[in-house]
């Protein structure tokens, strides 16, 4: 890229996306949601030689997205969705070596993926689209589904097939200690009163400092109003909406990170079957060992060696003080293994995804 068209870039956003023969395109089409896979989908492409053209919502690198992420061959395009929608309809990926759709269920219509192909019709055969699917459920039901579709974890349903390819990086991030004197805990989403979960954390939470452990603090970032018991309310920070900046200061500053799915509420379920959760990137991203539901352990590598595990509900509290009273010692070792953990997905993940590209 000219100089010159690098700063208008940079500055006034282009009318194009940057590309050459040597680029993988990565375009996030949903303006809310998903933005923050695609750093890691990103540092993959980077890892294995390419060059990078970002695409997401302005306003989400104005939030800070890959506010702690830069290389020399990452470029970030000011374009807005309706400007990449033409850009690709009117040219397909241009020259060049393919592209990656982090949300390709925004341009599917729902039952199949002939809509997101024909967003690229004018490629070349020689050039690769890569599509990643949040939720495999419908097109799976559907007869539809594409075993060559990227998901996060390993589906379990219907012996769905994909590629796995798992996006956990944000950038540098600074793995902290266990905190001396008190331990916080982070939720990140949707803490509303008619949320079950929600439930279920202030609940245990509230027993906690019933207990007298009141060495500990709340942090909970996401949208929505919650009411608080009165007993806890010194002990928790609603935090609200924040962008991608705060809020991965705030993850990098808690010590444990706080899930609450149950295996009879269905919704959850997606969780271990169709879907995915954003809250395991940070998780594996971050070395922040997670309190979960043993359902949810295993299908995504977690055990009581990397996280801290309860069986029930009514168990939760009890999840809670092992977190407080787990020594330094105890907390670096969790730590170790959730490396361990992560660094093996991260490998498998580069594998897949180059086995991808060259197929």
């Amino acid at each position: 890229m000219a100089f010159l068209d690098w700063l208008k870039n940079l500055f006034f956003g282009a009318s194009e996306p940057f590309s050459d023969a040597d680029t993988f395109f990565v375009w996030e089409p949903c303006s809310k949601s998903h933005s923050e896979v695609v750093p890691g989908y990103a540092k993959y492409l980077l890892d294995l030689g390419y060059k990078v053209s970002v695409i997401v919502n302005p306003e989400r690198l104005k939030d800070g997205v890959f506010c702690r992420f830069s290389h020399k061959n990452l470029i970030l395009n000011k374009i807005s969705r309706s400007k990449a929608s033409k850009f690709f309809l009117k040219k397909g990926l241009a020259d060049a070596k393919g592209i990656l759709v982090s949300t390709v269920g925004k341009l599917s219509n729902g039952r199949d993926y002939s809509g997101a192909h024909a967003f690229f019709a004018k490629k070349l055969p020689s050039q690769k689209t890569l599509f990643v699917e949040h939720e495999i459920k419908q097109t799976v039901d559907n007869g539809t589904w594409d075993e060559n579709i990227i998901t996060l974890r390993k589906p379990d349903y219907k012996g769905a097939k994909s590629v796995v390819v798992n996006p956990h990086y944000f950038g540098d991030v600074r793995i902290t200690k266990k905190s001396e004197d008190v331990v916080r805990f982070i939720v990140v989403g949707a803490l509303q009163d008619k949320r079950r979960d929600c439930s279920i954390i202030l609940s245990a939470f509230e027993k906690l400092i019933e207990r007298g452990t009141t060495n500990v603090k709340l942090i909970a970032v996401g949208k929505g109003a919650v009411s608080l018991p009165e007993k806890i309310k010194p002990y928790v920070e609603l935090k609200g909406s924040l962008p991608f900046k705060e809020m991965y200061d705030e993850v990098e500053k808690a010590d444990f990170f706080l899930t609450s799915y149950e295996p009879d509420f269905a919704p959850h379920l997606r969780y271990i079957t169709t879907g995915t959760s954003g809250a395991f990137q940070l998780v594996y991203g971050f070395l922040k060992p997670v309190v979960i539901h043993e359902k949810f352990s295993g299908i995504n590598g977690f055990d009581d060696k990397n996280s801290v595990i309860y069986s029930d509900s009514s168990g939760y509290a009890d999840a809670l003080e092992r977190c407080v009273k787990m020594t330094a010692c105890e907390y670096a070792q969790m730590q170790a293994n959730l490396k361990v953990l992560a660094d093996e997905i991260y490998a498998q993940s580069l594998r897949s995804l180059k086995e991808l590209i060259e197929k």
